[in-house]
């Protein structure tokens, strides 16, 4: 997994992820260190992970704000 810059912070929900490093969901750049631990919980139980070594950010990024309209149930 490609983690993007970890702060501190409450937390903003589970980050979005993409397959593919360059992908401009991905531009923001920022997780808090709270939802990249939520993120390593969910990938031990979701079987579309298996084999993946997908890329992460922030749910509340402006990128994933933009990119991922209706597809994140950011909190």
């Amino acid at each position: 997994m490609r983690g993007s810059t970890l702060k501190e912070g409450e937390s903003e929900g589970l980050p979005v992820w993409s397959r593919h490093v360059g992908d401009p969901i991905l531009a923001g750049n920022l997780t808090r260190r709270v939802d990249y631990a939520l993120f390593m919980v969910e990938a031990l139980t979701d079987d579309t992970l298996i084999q993946e070594a997908p890329a992460i950010v922030g749910c509340r990024t402006p990128s994933a704000l933009a990119h991922a309209k209706g597809l994140n149930d950011c909190a």
